[in-house]
């Protein structure tokens, strides 16, 4: 069920509008025309009146735009505060809200797309867009970038890598990018006498350190997996279980698979780190002090930061290098962006609005509470790189650098199938009930008939 809030936010006071070498203003220029068969492209620079479609005259004009995106509470607030700060310098712009946490968002897509009418900007993430990627709801946004120099602020690679279509479209503009890194305890690295990780640090080196944190104490653990496990093991090291776009598996004689359930195994069988793959958290988080080690992602930070305050010193690492196939751990990648709808009535307060929300410094700034900023020169400086407000300093380039080896997470149709039917044998191999090999034939067979389900 979508939630709405009155339009408050802590942020707004904060913020300010001034476009920090942003792309330019082209409101005009970036107006885009409907064809006869649905498909959008982009209008000659000055052709602000597109055909079929209501476009604000004059900054006079009033203007209510719809505006959809997930995330907890502080995230949430943060969007609404960007959208209240965009408003205040906009007074004749109205933005009504429609938001809801990450898992409920799955659902408002799929009765956004089904029902053929999406909020005039709306969030989506890299993992989002797979079922949706034919669709025309998105309006294509190439133009819009190309006629205002967008590119120029942006890792245009990653934008095309992450939202460009097979037929040539890019339905989003780029928020945040939130990767995977290793957080660890600097005082049980010390208790246990250990030096503290560096970025060419290997899986053993990890593992060694985890089984002597371990030997600590009782309610001690070297390492924290959390829920992430199934995500991660999909294609840990670089050969993907199953071949996406070809919808076929790839689990049989696949030896990176076969080790990368055996460590994860192992490492909990050991009581290296605890079984939270069922998301059963007894024993608090990395926060607590109890873990020397946590896979820990970009939007944990915040977490950290306030939770841990002085009770222990802590910073992050690059996810381990694996010496057997000489590869460093991949992390589960998501980028996050914002799309306009082709059905909007005002494309160019839409185009306007998402232009403050990924191209200006005030809006990075916001932003780095989930994820890596998606807007270059601020993600690029030295003021990014030590601004951590009243928090605690931590190595953000880890983060940064993990972006390099990353491998995108698909979640959605055939895919959840299969990741749940992994799951669940996965759990059997840890509960003793079934060995690695037979998982690996049971998800080969049975993830085969998933795929050919959906043909």
């Amino acid at each position: 069920m979508v939630k709405k809030k009155i339009l408050v936010s802590l942020l707004t006071a904060a913020v300010t509008l001034t476009m920090l070498a942003g792309c330019g203003s082209g409101q005009d220029n970036a107006a885009s025309n409907e064809d006869n068969a649905g498909n959008t492209s982009a209008a000659t620079e000055g052709n602000a009146a597109d055909e079929g479609t209501e476009q604000a005259a004059s900054t006079e004009e009033e203007v209510e735009l719809t505006f959809g995106f997930f995330g907890d509470d502080p995230e949430a607030e943060m969007k609404m505060g960007l959208a209240n700060a965009y408003m205040e310098e906009h007074p004749n712009v109205k933005i009504e809200f429609e938001y809801c946490s990450g898992a409920d968002y799955l659902t408002k897509l799929q009765t956004w797309f089904s029902s053929e009418e999406t909020p005039d900007v709306f969030a989506l993430a890299s993992d989002q867009l797979y079922p949706y990627k034919d669709s025309l709801l998105f309006e294509d946004l190439k133009h819009y970038i190309e006629n205002d120099g967008c590119s120029e602020y942006w890792d245009m690679d990653s934008v095309e890598a992450n939202w460009k279509t097979d037929d040539g479209r890019i339905v989003a503009a780029p928020f945040v990018s939130k990767t995977f890194a290793i957080a660890y305890n600097k005082a049980l690295f010390d208790q246990a006498q250990i030096p503290y990780p560096t970025s060419d640090w290997t899986e053993k080196d990890m593992l060694d350190a985890a089984e002597k944190i371990s030997a600590l104490g009782d309610d001690i653990y070297g390492i924290r997996w959390g829920v992430r496990v199934p995500e991660f093991y999909r294609n840990l090291y670089g050969n993907m279980f199953y071949d996406v776009e070809n919808k076929k598996m790839n689990v049989e004689g696949n030896e990176e698979f076969k080790a990368t359930i055996t460590m994860f195994v192992d490492s909990i069988q050991r009581g290296l780190a605890p079984d939270e793959t069922d998301g059963v958290i007894s024993t608090g988080g990395f926060e607590t002090g109890k873990f020397g080690m946590a896979l820990s992602a970009t939007w944990d930070m915040s977490t950290y930061e306030n939770a841990i305050g002085d009770s222990f010193q802590w910073d992050v690492v690059e996810l381990p290098i694996n010496e057997q196939f000489n590869t460093r751990w991949l992390t589960s990648f998501r980028g996050n962006g914002w799309c306009m709808s082709s059905k909007s009535k005002y494309k160019d307060v839409c185009w306007d609005f998402i232009k403050y929300m990924t191209t200006t410094e005030e809006a990075a700034k916001a932003a780095q509470s989930i994820g890596i900023p998606n807007f270059q020169p601020y993600v690029s400086s030295d003021e990014y790189l030590n601004d951590f407000g009243e928090g605690t300093p931590y190595n953000k380039s880890v983060f940064i650098n993990m972006i390099s080896s990353s491998t995108p997470f698909y979640n959605l149709g055939s895919f959840a199938q299969i990741n749940d039917l992994t799951k669940a044998d996965y759990q059997k191999v840890l509960a003793g009930d079934m060995t690695v090999e037979e998982m690996m034939a049971d998800v080969q067979e049975q993830g085969s008939l998933i795929f050919d389900s959906y043909q």
